[in-house]
């Protein structure tokens, strides 16, 4: 069941069209990557997809509703959530405070709440703490919840952006190239951590990744543009064996010399 669909989705920037008639499914409880060169438009989808950019045309619905007329925080609350390419972080926050402030999008208390300590709003704190322990403890990252987030190593710092994500408890998580600057056994947690959202959680994971071992690692299914435009879909195998997708990452090739994207 498709628990995302786009349509014949465009987005021009003047005239620049960055994203081309796109249209691809993201199903329920899938892991599903979206790669493409540098500049193929990838970031301008999970732009449109969130409602930072309103698309020119087309149409993104989840679960049967449309999307396109939503800003981002109304996306947001419907479970659709993001991380950056660039971590995002509350630099001068302690790690708790950072991972509960992603527990805020199931909250029910207002503004005057929270300044008058009304005890409904201190019971509310209590379960975002309640939940951001168990968010750290699943990432990892429980024994540095006191830690102020700017003195983080950057791989804990991605990490820290990971929990805060699950502590919105996500119904579809948009990960923008979370390997990016990850070392090689970071990466290899990653992976892991991964499946186990998705095995675990019972969330629905859309990514963004340069990393095509990571990328044909842990996805299930493959949507490749280039130039905004779709010019593959399908298995990891059946991506890496396309002659389009290796002629916009490589370049055309001799037909004797083999090519690899892992």
């Amino acid at each position: 069941m498709a628990l995302m669909e786009v349509n014949n989705l465009t987005m021009r920037f003047g005239g620049i069209v960055a994203i081309d008639d796109l249209s691809f499914t993201v199903e329920e409880g899938s892991i599903t990557a979206l790669i493409g060169p540098n500049g193929a438009g990838k970031t301008t989808a999970f732009n449109c997809l969130t409602g930072f950019y309103k698309a020119t045309s087309g149409q993104i619905a989840y679960e049967g509703e449309s999307l396109l007329k939503l800003r981002p925080y109304r996306i947001t609350y419907k479970g659709i959530i993001r991380t950056f390419q660039n971590v995002r972080l509350f630099k001068n926050m302690s790690v708790m405070e950072n991972v509960m402030s992603g527990a805020h999008r199931i909250g029910k208390q207002f503004v005057g709440g929270a300044l008058l300590r009304h005890p409904a709003q201190r019971r509310e704190e209590a379960e975002f703490r309640r939940i951001a322990v168990e968010c750290m403890d699943f990432i990892g990252i429980l024994d540095k919840k006191d830690k102020v987030a700017k003195n983080l190593a950057y791989g804990d710092q991605r990490r820290v952006e990971w929990a805060r994500a699950l502590a919105s408890q996500p119904k579809l998580l948009l990960l923008d190239e979370p390997a990016a600057g990850l070392n090689r056994e970071e990466k290899n947690n990653l992976v892991r951590l991964i499946r186990r959202f998705r095995d675990e959680l019972g969330v629905t994971i859309f990514l963004i990744e340069h990393d095509m071992g990571l990328v044909m690692e842990v996805s299930e299914k493959v949507v490749v543009i280039n130039f905004g435009r779709k010019i593959a879909e399908g298995t990891p195998d059946e991506v890496q064996a396309n002659p389009l997708v290796i002629e916009a990452y490589l370049g055309r090739e001799e037909e004797d010399e083999e090519v690899s994207l892992t």
